[in-house]
């Protein structure tokens, strides 16, 4: 088989200037060169009508204009199976060294290293142990890492780069590269056809060293100009309860220099942080001012005495009788493995994790872009974005939250900077851990209109 044939290949005449480096895969918003590479992918009929996976993208930039290469990875069969009837290790498979022979790259600087070399690496700070230290939990999950490096390696945007890097596609400048999803999502996961996706967690690893030598961004630490607004909605000795806007970190971490947490102690002293919002949600966030204070917020939250309420807008319009008559939406969550951060539904005894929300329907309300449903969540577990997979998963509501980059239906898309997330936390309840009276906080939602 020619590399033409593993690689499909077509031109195309820029929309927009291409950018001086290649956009990170993972958080960029596509380009419209990007967008109009996907829209003429279909157009020529180069993406097969019943194809079911992910496709990679491949764009370089020479004397003749932009040339588009394509690689596709199609879903497993395993994948898409139903989600109560998945197997942790056949979804997420624990690999030997034997397992992981036969794949080397070489990067933009000529260096070559094996996937083994690279494993080795990853793996070198933290020594063996014995079974009786916990070497047994440490090969299993050097047994999974290898499966996600390995799954990383398949990724067609990462056998793409590779291709380039060692020179078997051209010596044109790499521009961008990417991947979107084709066809029907697997269930245990969300995704939406043609929208653009992030590659496999493990093939960042990989994209920095393939990358080495050809210009690019690398995750930059985002730092601010102005410290955002916090307005404190309830405060006194014991505590302090804020209103946090979206796009704000609860703790300095990851990306982070500034966080709710840091402009709180900038103010007050030491503050603790009782709960944590996800960086994309606004609204309601308790911080304790003592450190028994912060015992006795994290026992009522252990306990579920606190209640705690979310407004969401969907998607689209969602039908009151789609709301479950119990009002109540029963789906365990779990880290997908290769796709960390991302939460799938899996079954419990495969490690899945019970997760429970109940759920109203609160009203309609017109955007630029049609009528949308505002709904009330309670959530009694506290998940990763399980609020946020109870509302996308068809065995939930079955409409993402609006403006959701990772089970949203515009995908890498919602990464704009005039799009969010549209989840707030509205609202808390709970006895004040001092003088035992109810404390009950509420913020409004204020979501853009696009």
């Amino acid at each position: 088989m020619t590399q033409s044939e593993l690689f499909p290949s077509f031109s195309i005449d820029p929309v927009v200037t291409p950018a001086d480096k290649i956009l990170s895969p993972f958080s960029a918003v596509p380009d419209e060169n990007l967008l109009a590479v996907r829209d003429r992918a279909y157009a020529k009929g180069l993406i097969p009508a019943d194809f079911r996976g992910r496709i990679g993208v491949l764009l370089t930039e020479g004397a003749d204009g932009l040339t588009v290469r394509l690689a596709f990875e199609p879903l497993s069969e395993g994948e898409g199976a139903a989600w109560d009837d998945l197997k942790d290790s056949a979804v997420w498979p624990r690999l030997d060294e034997a397992d992981c022979q036969g794949f080397e790259f070489a990067n933009a600087r000529g260096e070559v290293k094996t996937l083994n070399a690279m494993l080795a690496e990853l793996f070198a700070p933290f020594p063996d142990r014995d079974d009786d230290h916990g070497g047994r939990e440490q090969r299993e999950r050097r047994a999974k890492w290898r499966g996600m490096m390995v799954a990383a390696a398949k990724s067609p945007s990462v056998r793409l780069l590779a291709a380039h890097t060692k020179g078997e596609l051209s010596d044109c400048r790499p521009v961008a590269v990417a991947e979107w999803w084709a066809g029907k999502s697997p269930v245990w996961q969300i995704r939406h056809d043609k929208a653009f996706i992030a590659p496999r967690s493990g093939a960042r690893y990989l994209f920095d060293w393939l990358l080495d030598g050809i210009p690019h961004c690398e995750q930059d630490v985002i730092c601010r100009e102005t410290t955002p607004e916090l307005p404190v909605l309830y405060e006194d000795d014991a505590m302090v309860i804020v209103n946090k806007p979206a796009r704000l970190a609860s703790v300095v971490g990851g990306r982070e220099t500034v966080s709710a947490e840091s402009i709180l102690n900038e103010h007050y002293g030491k503050v603790h942080v009782v709960h944590r919002l996800d960086m994309g949600t606004s609204g309601v966030l308790v911080f304790a001012k003592k450190q028994e204070v912060l015992k006795a917020l994290n026992a009522a939250f252990r306990a579920r005495d606190v209640v705690k309420h979310y407004v969401a807008r969907l998607e689209g319009e969602l039908p009151k009788d789609n709301i479950p008559a119990s009002g109540e939406i029963r789906l365990p969550l779990m880290l997908d493995w290769f796709e960390r951060p991302k939460q799938c539904v899996f079954p419990q005894e495969e490690g899945g994790r019970e997760a429970l929300t109940k759920v109203s329907w609160r009203e309609n309300v017109d955007t630029k872009r049609g009528v949308k449903t505002l709904v009330n969540l309670y959530p009694v577990t506290g998940r990763t974005h399980q609020l946020r997979l109870h509302c996308a998963h068809p065995a939930g509501l079955g409409l993402p939250i609006d403006g959701d980059p990772f089970y949203g239906s515009a995908g890498l898309l919602n990464e704009s900077d005039d799009c969010r997330l549209c989840l707030h936390a509205a609202g808390v309840a709970f006895r004040h851990p001092v003088t035992n009276e109810l404390v009950e906080v509420y913020a409004e939602p204020e979501f853009p209109d696009f």
